[in-house]
């Protein structure tokens, strides 16, 4: 349960400060960005496009969609303004999350939400949602710079395939860690690819360990 875990979760460097969100923090705010699908009337199945810098609400969003089987549908924050309008057409996205890092969208029939927006305002709780394992979590789509984009649908089952064998293993060693808790993962892949979420979400809470974002690529200041 990942409420049980104490301690930091995911911690943002955005250049003028440094903030975190704790485990319960970070589930809280899930919690509440799903309830505020139920609320814009966004069901499951629907699509919702996030366009934004790596930063904790990014995971933030992405808990919140599988808690309501709301696809989500990620895209490289430097990815043209253009390419999104394609994506957000292809998908008939429901609403648009985009970060600081990213232009204005213009030309998207969809809501914009602000990522540095999302809280963990209450909202009445929704009903619950059954899931599947073949109900689709994620849709990736390849850059489309000679024809139109194509997404890689992605289900639950997909996702697990991946994480469930790792679970297995770190569980075998987990003991081992103990002396170096909570570990420190330095996330610099783009959370708009499977590997960069897997490393910023799902094999950290394995370990209870701390996800750090950094503004920057710039190897002088991530070592600072």
């Amino acid at each position: 349960d990942l409420c049980g875990i104490s301690g930091e979760f995911l911690v943002f460097d955005d250049g003028y400060r440094t903030w975190s969100l704790t485990y319960r923090d970070t589930i809280e705010r899930a919690r509440a960005f799903a309830a505020r699908l139920h609320a814009e009337g966004i069901i499951q199945g629907q699509h919702v496009v996030v366009w934004g810098e790596n930063r904790p609400e990014w995971i933030v969003a992405l808990w919140g969609c599988l808690l309501r089987g709301v696809v989500l549908v990620p895209i490289d924050y430097r990815a043209s303004t253009d390419f999104l309008q394609r994506v957000a057409r292809i998908v008939d996205a429901r609403a648009v999350l985009v970060g600081d890092a990213v232009p204005e969208p213009a030309g998207v029939d969809a809501p914009i939400w602000k990522l540095s927006a999302l809280t963990s305002a209450v909202l009445p709780a929704p009903p619950p949602v059954a899931h599947t394992p073949d109900d689709v979590a994620e849709v990736i789509f390849t850059s489309g710079a000679t024809s139109e984009p194509k997404g890689v649908v992605l289900t639950h089952r997909n996702i697990l395939a991946n994480v469930i064998p790792i679970e297995r293993e770190i569980g075998k060693y987990k003991k081992y860690a103990r002396p170096f808790l909570p570990i420190r993962f330095l996330n610099l892949l783009p959370l708009s690819h499977m590997f960069g979420q897997a490393m910023a979400s799902f094999v950290p809470s394995l370990l209870g360990g701390v996800v750090v974002f950094n503004r920057t690529f710039a190897p002088e200041e991530i070592v600072t």
